[in-house]
Parts: C-alpha cells; sequence; structure tokens
C-alpha cells in the first residue's frame, strides 16, 4: 500500500536508468545469521505485488563483502527472473546491496588495495550478464573498513573502475544523516567532485518520520555549510533520495512526498520489506 500511495503522488517514470521519481524499496534477501537464508542458500523468492506494481527500483539486500565476487543465489534468481510472474518487472532495475551494520563491523577484504579493489570492480562489472543485476549499492558504515581513509579511498578506486568497465552499471551510495562514516564522505566528495558523476545516487540513511529530509542540506547544499564541513561538493538534488520506513503512516507519506515533489529531490528509499519464500510455501 505504501509504495502504491508513493507511486501516484510522485508519477513514476520507468528507464534504464535511476528513475525520475525514485521509489526504491529494500528487500530482505540474504542473512548469514538466519539459517536456509544465507549467502549460499538456495531458495526461490517472489516478490508482493505492491512491490511489483508499486516500485520502480529493487535494492536486494545483503551482500557480505567477504564473500564477494560470489552472489546469493536467491538473489541472482530475482534478479534473473524479471518481467515473470513474482518478479520486477522488466524495466524495474535490480541493484544488489553490500554491506549494512553487521556486514561494517569486519574489514571489506577487496579493499585492503587499490589493486584488489579494482580486481573486484572487474568481477562486479560482469554482474549484468551473469546475475541479472543493474547496478551495486555500497552500504559501507562505521567499521574497519568504513573509518580507514585508505580503504575509503580504495573504494572510490573500485567505483571508478567499474564505472570505466562497465558505463550502464548503476552505483549507489547510502549516507548516514550528518556525515560521519570516511569512506561515505570520501565516496561522496569524490563523485560528485565534477561530471560525469562517479555515483548515480545517494540515499540518506534516516528513516524515522520525515527526519531523513533535514539532512537534505548537508548533501545538496554542502558548500553552504561551516568551514571544515565533511561534505566538500554540492549533490544535485535530484540525485539525492530520502530514507522512510515500510511502516510509515499515510500522513507521513503525504507530508514527505509533498516535501520532495516541491524540493526536486529525486524520491525515496524505503527500509524495508519482506519477500515471498516460494520454496516454503510462499511464506
Amino acid at each position: 500500500m505504501l509504495a502504491l500511495l508513493f507511486a501516484s503522488i510522485l508519477g513514476l517514470v520507468y528507464s534504464a536508468d535511476l528513475p525520475k521519481g525514485t521509489l526504491g524499496i529494500y528487500c530482505l534477501i540474504a542473512d548469514d545469521t538466519v539459517a536456509n537464508y544465507t549467502s549460499t542458500s538456495t531458495w526461490t523468492p517472489n516478490l508482493y505485488d505492491y512491490q511489483i506494481n508499486g516500485a520502480n527500483v529493487i535494492f536486494l539486500t545483503f551482500l557480505n563483502p567477504v564473500s564477494m565476487p560470489n552472489v546469493p543465489p536467491a538473489m541472482a534468481a530475482l534478479a534473473k527472473c524479471k518481467g515473470q510472474s513474482g518478479c520486477p518487472s522488466a524495466s524495474t532495475p535490480v541493484i544488489f546491496s553490500v554491506g549494512g551494520y553487521s556486514y561494517s563491523m569486519k574489514a571489506w577484504p577487496w579493499l585492503a588495495t587499490q589493486a584488489a579493489a579494482e580486481s573486484m570492480a572487474a568481477e562486479v562489472a560482469t554482474w549484468d550478464t551473469k546475475y541479472g543485476a543493474d547496478g551495486i549499492d555500497l552500504d559501507i558504515e562505521t567499521g574497519p573498513s568504513g573509518n580507514s581513509q585508505e580503504q575509503s579511498n580504495n573504494l572510490v578506486a573500485f567505483a571508478k573502475k567499474l564505472r570505466e568497465l562497465n558505463p550502464k552499471f548503476l552505483i549507489t551510495q547510502p549516507v548516514f544523516g550528518y556525515p560521519q562514516v570516511t569512506a561515505e564522505n570520501t565516496m561522496v566528495n569524490s563523485a560528485f567532485k565534477s561530471k560525469p558523476y562517479g555515483v548515480d545516487s545517494i540515499g540518506i540513511m534516516v528513516y524515522s518520520g520525515l527526519n531523513s529530509l533535514q539532512y537534505v542540506k548537508d548533501y545538496g547544499n554542502a558548500t553552504s555549510q561551516w568551514d571544515g564541513f565533511p561534505i566538500q561538493v554540492d549533490v544535485p538534488y535530484p540525485r539525492i533520495l530520502a530514507g522512510i520506513q515500510g511502516s510509515a503512516a499515510s500522513s507521513t507519506i503525504q507530508q514527505m512526498a509533498t516535501s520532495v515533489v516541491s524540493e526536486g529531490i529525486g524520491g525515496f528509499m524505503v527500509w524495508f520489506a519482506s519477500v515471498k519464500d516460494m520454496t516454503r510455501g510462499g511464506v
């Protein structure tokens, strides 16, 4: 219901790129702490009708950076089945999300050196043909890699090499509300320093009520903030996604959608949603 309400308000446009009026939903697929749903578990996920008809971007969570370049079989299955029953529409980008809070607590091995980062980029560049992915979501948070300037620089090298090898492969960068994670800040500052941009969008990971909107200025108008502010570039508003909870009330959705449209923000990202497990009777 939330997704359909968003869609009617924003007037979503579907394209091969991140759509104008993005409504992205994070769908939980893999978690190495949950039996039967780990990075190696084989099962058949299906989307609910509201996800298929209401969203125009599907983020699949989470890839364990330690397991890359391997991809959870269930992620690949859902990305590859576009246009079929229970699957994303043929025009909906499916983006694999790597990291998240738990997987950021340990170092990401392929960020140890620039060579390792670029080698991983060469692997990820094949994910569209190999696994059906349209992009990667780099959810690196506080931890050994996220707090390391050297590894942050290597993440930038990864993104640059990936864009060089597969220019159509989407790269999205979640960020905290106030900029406080070294890797996220480094990525934003590098990606939006000049055109062509190295990242397609940033997503503000604040999901309570309308609170993500208060942080838009920290990225969209960063150069107008105080001297020494962590973000040193202005991210174009159409490339900023506001975060909102999947359980948000309709009144909150209406208020936020109105603000997104009036401020010219790129759209929403919704945290989070479950999917149907067809292997176990669609539960």
